[in-house]
């Protein structure tokens, strides 16, 4: 916002190669300066919003609200079907959330390339790395909102989960004490889950400025790693779990039964491999996705 009109005031000297700096007559800023931990923690909350749509029209907001509210209504219904009961039906939580996980992949694919293929696309770049924010700081503060955003909608259902059991219990103190410790798979499986989907989201997001083009690469790969894996399973005759570790989907979903301690009858008949092999698949595949992010940042031009 401008004072007044603007007169043209000249320095009190010119610089050496003849170029002056007039004063225009803008308000200076005199608020605080934050420095890059500021720029960073302003960039971060900046893509959590967005990968929320908010501060944005309606229809930004459509799909995480349309993810959030039919991932929850599945564990609402169990909850329902558990309270009627007396507590005869069990709640399966690695099964429910095992349903869910396509669901998250459509908010990964719709969400993830407004973070970060829409500053390509409206030239945004150059005018971000020319403050504090670098371009490992620009990378990590995009990949962890993506984290971030994805974790809080896994989180959710889980977590209606475990403590709408603890709240239709009949003594709700007891059964605290007897399910503490099914709050770490909780947390495990948000976290790694989180993890996996926000590095394929964001490891291939980022290579384009097309926003459509980049949420067609992220379904596209995960369908095509279902599809290779089916294959190699039904054709190739890889065993079952070998072929299970190409796709995310599905080691995700056995990871989720496993840490639940729930089982299944293809998982009788075919016992899946320890947890750790699922856990450093997760592992690696977001880590890789963030190296992938900040490989791209680093050669981008901008």
């Amino acid at each position: 916002m401008t004072e007044s009109i603007p007169e043209v005031i000249a320095p009190s000297g010119d610089s050496a190669d003849g170029s002056t700096i007039h004063d225009l007559g803008y308000r200076r800023y005199t608020g605080p300066r934050v420095g890059a931990s500021g720029a960073w923690n302003a960039l971060y909350v900046q893509s959590l919003r967005t990968m929320f749509g908010l501060g944005r029209p309606a229809k930004a907001k459509a799909i995480p609200v349309l993810v959030i509210v039919v991932t929850m209504l599945p564990a609402l219904a169990s909850l329902v079907a558990a309270s009627a009961s007396n507590g005869q039906v069990p709640l399966r939580y690695g099964q429910l959330i095992g349903a869910q996980l396509l669901l998250f992949v459509l908010f990964v694919a719709a969400q993830v390339p407004e973070v970060l293929s829409r500053d390509q696309q409206h030239q945004l770049l150059p005018l971000l790395f020319t403050r504090d924010v670098t371009r490992l700081s620009y990378a990590l503060a995009r990949f962890g909102a993506i984290f971030s955003a994805v974790f809080v909608v896994g989180l959710a259902p889980l977590l209606l989960l475990y403590l709408g059991e603890i709240g239709i219990a009949k003594d709700p103190s007891v059964a605290f004490t007897l399910m503490g410790n099914r709050i770490w798979p909780v947390l495990a499986q948000s976290t790694l889950s989180a993890l996996a989907m926000s590095g394929i989201g964001a490891g291939l997001a980022v290579w384009t400025p097309r926003r459509a083009y980049a949420t067609a690469a992220i379904f596209g790969t995960f369908l095509l790693l279902a599809a290779v894996a089916t294959g190699l399973d039904d054709l190739a005759g890889v065993s079952q779990r070998t072929a299970e570790l190409l796709d995310p989907i599905r080691a995700m979903r056995t990871m989720a039964m496993i840490l639940f301690g729930e089982t299944n009858r293809g998982m009788e008949l075919n016992a899946p491999p320890p947890i750790g092999v699922y856990v450093a698949l997760t592992l690696g595949i977001g880590a890789a996705g963030l190296l992938l992010l900040t490989w791209r940042m680093r050669r981008i031009r901008a």
